[in-house]
């Protein structure tokens, strides 16, 4: 007859440490990687610098405001005065325009992509290459 107790394993089974950390490792790429794609909007360069909207000489240029809006079945480029309904004239009337300071495109929010996007290649196509989108009204 045994009379000694029986004898408990109290070991504890070891954690699979290397699985663990492989699934640490993904998720920290996973985040790294899903976190820096795209920029922030307020990180976005902007048209004009600052030192250019300070108070200077006369000489000075600031930036074309382009506005696009809905028309009936089509879109309305207005570029100070002049309102225009095609791409091919916009192109023409930003060709005259100096381009140092560059050109804003602000879009009402009732207007097509495709308008929207024809305004900027059309600021594109003039050889400006400071362009600028403001969304919204």
């Amino acid at each position: 007859m045994n009379l000694r107790r029986a004898r408990k394993d109290t070991s504890v089974a070891p954690l699979p440490l290397i699985a663990l950390i492989d699934v640490v490792l993904f998720m920290l790429m996973y985040f790294i990687i899903a976190g820096t794609l795209a920029p922030a909007e307020g990180e976005l360069p902007a048209t004009l610098s600052a030192e250019k909207r300070g108070a200077g000489s006369g000489g000075e240029f600031s930036s074309q405001v382009l506005r696009v809006s809905a028309r009936g079945a089509g879109a309305s480029f207005a570029l100070g005065s002049r309102v225009v309904q095609d791409q091919a004239s916009l192109t023409a009337i930003l060709r005259e325009l100096p381009k140092e300071p560059g050109v804003v495109v602000r879009v009402d929010d009732d207007v097509l992509v495709q308008w929207a996007a024809a305004a900027l290649q059309a600021a594109r196509d003039a050889g400006f290459t400071r362009v600028s989108y403001v969304a919204g009204k």
